[in-house]
């Protein structure tokens, strides 16, 4: 939780957006598609600070249950699920899917699609640095 709250205070983005709709990427409305929907907050943090958590996340994950996985490098490791590039998004899903990530019981189940973020359309370029 701390590195979380680090990564939050240092990223770049404002608050102009905070009344942006918000649109679970990839999941439009199926709870039941067998992923994992976490709850917003409403927080907004750039697309640097969420990589740079859920991609630890999994990698740390991965090497504590000895699997072998290939982790994309950030910003590649959200760009490859969710678009556009530079969005902000939200801080509770962030922090969900880390969660999430760190309860995964085994290789076949560390999946990083199997977690949905929420991310603010109309929000890129403000994601990115």
């Amino acid at each position: 939780m701390a590195l979380v709250a680090a990564l939050v205070a240092n990223a770049c983005g404002d608050d102009s957006g905070a009344t942006t709709s918000v649109a679970s990427s990839g999941a439009a409305g199926g709870m039941d598609d067998g992923l994992f929907h976490p709850q917003p907050d409403g927080v907004m943090i750039a697309e640097a600070a969420a990589c740079k958590v859920l991609q630890s996340a999994v990698k740390a994950r991965a090497a504590k249950l000895h699997c072998a996985k290939t982790v994309y490098t950030c910003p590649n490791f959200l760009r490859v699920q969710y678009d556009p590039d530079c969005v902000l998004y939200d801080e509770g899903t962030v922090i969900a899917c880390k969660k999430f990530y760190d309860a995964v019981s085994s290789c076949e189940t560390l999946v990083e699609q199997d977690c949905v973020l929420v991310v603010y359309p109309g929000t890129e370029p403000q994601g990115c640095p």
